[in-house]
């Protein structure tokens, strides 16, 4: 990318999330025989206002705010993303409970309570009676009046 002497650039640190302003300083255009190489000092803004070489920085180069902006929530949706799909892919260590199934039984459970349950005892004629909250009780069946 070309820059013009005087322009302000924002950098986006490689290393930290950091963004600062820098001020292109000096142009520098060398032509060998195969090509033309431009390089680009810039002013840092730092108390000491120190000049580097920009291939040497080790950061993106915007020229607008704007750019920075639509870079950081690019990888910042990017990140969330790669979150979400190795939270999914880790879900697979589980054996989720068929739901349908559980509905079932608890339906079925509940169905249960406060009904006659036979005993199994060698008295055919008595049954245990759920009650709920845990008691229990037993009633001769063939007293029940048929």
């Amino acid at each position: 990318m070309n820059y013009k002497v005087g322009q302000i650039v924002y950098l986006l640190s490689r290393k930290d999330i950091k963004i600062f302003p820098a001020q292109v300083i000096e142009e520098i255009r060398r032509k060998t025989l195969d090509k033309e190489i431009i390089s680009y000092i810039l002013r840092l803004p730092n108390k000491d206002r120190s000049e580097v070489l920009l291939d040497e920085i080790n950061a993106d180069v915007f020229t607008s705010l704007e750019d920075v902006d639509s870079k950081m929530k690019k990888n910042a949706h990017e990140q969330i993303n790669g979150f979400l799909k190795r939270a999914k892919d880790m879900e697979s260590i589980f054996n989720p409970p068929d739901l349908d199934t559980e509905d079932k039984e608890k339906e079925r459970s509940s169905t249960e309570d406060h009904q006659l349950v036979s005993h199994e005892n060698n008295d055919k004629s008595l049954a245990e009676v759920d009650l709920g909250n845990g008691m229990k009780g037993k009633i001769n069946l063939s007293e029940l009046p048929v």
